[in-house]
């Protein structure tokens, strides 16, 4: 059980970061929607670009790829459940595609266009919240009922080998901003 508890753990926190991070580009994106013209898009793309890193990856490789299975494979009733959270996926991929179409057309510092981008992201935010209200509500609390010792341990596990790998690419990013920053200031 111990590893169950580290597995939900961190899900827990990371679906924590997920919800401050959503809520503070929610709250920029409606500060700008009243001042379109004031939309910085490069600003709105670095924090896409972060959460989207941040949300999409954990969701893809702990909970798609590691949990869902294992729930699937322990409890034939959860078919629906299953099927709910792949469509917010999906849905949600086909949102962040037309955030982007939004974000290059709102580059070019239209009104309208920023209050389109304003609309296209605060749609998609509002579906990774109900992704995270679903996993949180229906799929952890299911998962603890029917994932047994042994496959709870798997998959703590593989959460292990993709937080040592993230820790590894993050050192490696730094490295290289490290390295810029000195080349940069070499230059100067």
């Amino acid at each position: 059980m111990l590893t169950a508890t580290y597995v939900l753990l961190t899900l827990s926190i990371e679906q924590k970061k997920e919800r401050h991070f959503i809520s503070r580009l929610l709250q920029y994106v409606q500060t700008s929607a009243r001042r379109p013209q004031e939309i910085d898009p490069v600003f709105i793309e670095s924090q896409l670009q972060e959460l989207t890193r941040f949300a999409e990856a954990r969701h893809q490789r702990k909970v798609e790829a590691c949990l869902m299975p294992a729930v699937r494979a322990a409890d034939s009733n959860c078919t629906a459940l299953m099927n709910d959270l792949e469509c917010l996926s999906q849905r949600g991929s086909a949102m962040l595609n037309a955030v982007y179409r939004c974000l290059h057309r709102a580059m070019r510092r239209s009104a309208s266009q920023g209050r389109f981008l304003c609309k296209a992201i605060d749609l998609y935010c509002q579906n990774l919240l109900k992704r995270l209200d679903k996993e949180e509500q229906e799929l952890l609390p299911l998962a603890q009922k029917v994932i047994s010792s042994d496959e709870w341990f798997e998959i703590g596990s593989k959460f292990l080998e993709q937080d040592n790998d993230d820790s590894r690419t993050q050192a490696s990013r730094n490295r290289e901003q490290s390295r810029a920053l000195r080349g940069a200031a070499a230059a100067v």
